[in-house]
């Protein structure tokens, strides 16, 4: 018997050690004990965090019902579950910040009620939109993006405060560890992943979750880890090759956070590990043509911006966005620090830095930075906001300056942002087969003072019929709510077969001319041959032009407008900010009416009030212009 309880007690010192070993050897950034927190963050943004997590204090770990999993699968809706969802990851993460910050123990019993909560009664950390079935079971783990965000949430948790963990109950962190292998580490390995072979937020969303929590979690030198390291390379080196080399987001500037913003989180990380824990094989070197594509991945969310933190919102995206500092302000820093000889990267770099520190002082970041760390996911990211306070003195030194797009030109994904003192347009061209694909082949949006006139209706909640054969029924996906022809009563269809062709950007002292034919995005029943689209950024005359020429019958143009707009005089329209609409009277009619939106975020974001204006040339008619401009 007492043989018995050595060898066990043998058993249980070896685990013990080696999950010390895992602990120890990745070292990013100090760990909760370390005096750094306490003496490099202000008291200020120490005591946010920390009001922050005794909101939270309080809160119950009740179960989610399963009805609300259920849910999806009966009607479509996902918001319910995962508001519970992420709800209960939030006020985790908020408690296990303020514990950070204060180090005073006073918030680890609740953490360890969380980490109950995720051990026992989520059978699965993801979503149901994400699951094969109408109820999670606990044999079966799927990898999903919010298995992967949760389980790297409880490694940095672990990570930060496991030996504090364990003080308050002991076993509680080993037993953590092993959940996180099993739901997560080990069936990214092991189980047949389709993310991995696809060039989209999946992959590198995903592959920095998994690549974290791998090093975190996996013993330094064990096969675990060199496996682990093996695939996450596979998933980076398959992303970055597939990725544009222009470094656009098809899916929208929306997703530039958990595109291109994690695929460079997961290069920080082996940066990271490189000295202490990393064989010279797991040491991903970029080529230099491949540093300039990272570059201009990053640059993408500075081109896409407006003003004003409204960004241009072709595909999923939403109009209004707060860009993450967590992540922007350390990819501007490894762009400028780590580039001395190329200086046009350090420029990109330095423009992200600066870009952060712009929203960092919009947000009083320095003062309540619990306001942007509840904004940095569909919960507060752990790991990067650690990774940002670790680099704060150089966040606070940093010129807050937001981006102004002069003059840019996507060439993979044909999209043009043109800028001046007042104005600007964005057009595009592409395929109607992209990533998060809407019908809107040819259309445009443009600003006056960064405010919108001619908009993109954008993004709206996700539900079932979001991601199915439905989705061309929603509105904001339909090219009929795009700044683009219905012709002969007929839409834009999708596919990759339905694209612009002859795409040109031209660009001058006095002008940015934009120019496609767009009838190849339309089926054959449309009976156009021929419809070519120029837009222009008229820098000489101070306004947008935009010209129709085409080979069609029966066509109305839609532009979609923020605000009502009220005729002038005939041939005028006044929009939104004192912007005319002018166009020819005499080959055109105009009407409008107003967008029935569905109750969501696309109705709030533009405040209920948007009308489709449709200009109908006459019968004969074979070209048209029109043009945007406002009276000094």
């Amino acid at each position: 018997m007492l043989v018995r309880k050595l060898i066990l007690f043998l058993c249980l010192f070896i685990v013990s050690f080696t999950e010390a070993v895992a602990q120890s050897a990745f070292a990013p950034f100090p760990k909760a004990s370390d005096a750094y927190w306490r003496n490099q963050v202000p008291k200020a943004m120490r005591q946010d965090y920390i009001r922050l997590g005794k909101k939270y204090q309080l809160a119950t770990w009740e179960s989610i019902p399963d009805s609300a999993f259920a849910e999806f699968r009966k009607n479509g809706n996902r918001t319910n579950y995962e508001a519970s969802c992420f709800l209960r990851r939030r006020q985790f993460a908020c408690l296990v910040m303020a514990e950070i910050m204060e180090y005073r123990g006073r918030f680890l019993p609740e953490i360890c009620k969380g980490l109950h909560y995720f051990l026992d009664k989520e059978p699965w950390w993801g979503v149901p939109a994400h699951y094969p079935k109408a109820h999670p079971d606990s044999s079966k783990q799927v990898v999903d993006l919010f298995n992967a965000e949760t389980s790297s949430m409880l490694a940095w948790s672990l990570y930060m405060l496991g030996e504090e963990i364990d003080n308050v109950e002991k076993g509680l962190t080993e037993r953590t560890y092993s959940e996180i292998r099993r739901r997560f580490l080990r069936p990214t390995v092991i189980e047949k992943q389709s993310w991995m072979r696809k060039v989209n937020n999946w992959n590198s969303w995903i592959t920095s979750n998994f690549l974290a929590t791998s090093l975190i979690c996996e013993p330094s030198g064990s096969n675990e880890l060199h496996r682990a390291l093996d695939v996450s390379e596979a998933c980076l080196r398959l992303f970055l090759k597939g990725y544009p080399d222009d470094g656009g987001c098809e899916e929208g500037a929306g997703y530039w956070d958990r595109a291109s913003a994690s695929f460079f989180e997961s290069l920080w990380m082996l940066r990271a590990a490189a000295s202490t824990m990393l064989p010279t094989d797991h040491r991903y070197v970029l080529t230099p043509a491949e540093e300039e594509k990272v570059a201009a991945m990053g640059r993408f969310i500075s081109t896409m911006h407006i003003g004003n933190l409204s960004f241009v919102n072709f595909s999923d995206a939403k109009v209004h966005n707060v860009p993450n500092i967590n992540i922007m302000f350390p990819y501007g820093a490894w762009l400028n620090s780590s580039h001395s000889t190329q200086p046009a990267l350090q420029k990109v770099g330095l423009q992200l830095m600066q870009f952060a520190a712009y929203v960092a002082n919009q947000y009083d970041y320095y003062r309540k930075p619990s306001t942007l760390f509840l904004k940095t996911g569909c919960w507060p990211t752990l790991g990067r906001e650690l990774m940002l306070l670790s680099m704060l003195p150089q966040l606070r030194k940093s010129k807050a300056l937001q981006p102004q797009t002069k003059e840019a030109y996507l060439q993979n994904l044909q999209i043009m942002v043109a800028g001046n003192r007042n104005w600007l347009v964005a057009a595009k061209g592409g395929t109607n087969g992209e990533s998060h694909n809407h019908n809107d082949v040819g259309s445009f949006v443009v600003y006056r003072n960064a405010k919108p006139v001619i908009i993109d209706l954008g993004r709206d909640i996700y539900t079932a019929q979001t991601f199915s054969s439905r989705r061309y029924e929603l509105i904001n996906n339909r090219s009929m709510y795009h700044n683009v022809p219905l012709i002969n009563g007929v839409e834009q269809h999708s596919g990759l077969q339905y694209h612009a062709t002859d795409v040109q950007h031209t660009v001058s002292d006095s002008a940015s001319i934009f120019t496609l034919d767009i009838a190849n995005a339309y089926p054959k029943e449309a009976g156009v041959s021929k419809w070519q689209r120029t837009v222009m950024l008229n820098k000489k005359r101070n306004r947008v032009e935009v010209s129709e020429h085409y080979q069609a019958h029966d066509v109305i143009i839609t532009l979609m407008c923020y605000g009502y707009p009220a005729m002038q005089k005939n041939g005028q329209l006044l929009l939104a900010d004192g912007v005319k609409l002018v166009y020819d009277a005499d080959k055109t009619t105009v009407a409008w009416q107003k967008v029935v939106m569905p109750e969501g975020m696309m109705k709030k974001q533009w405040d209920d009030n948007v009308y489709r204006i449709e200009l109908k040339p006459k019968a004969e008619v074979s070209d048209i212009k029109y043009r945007f401009e406002c009276t000094p």
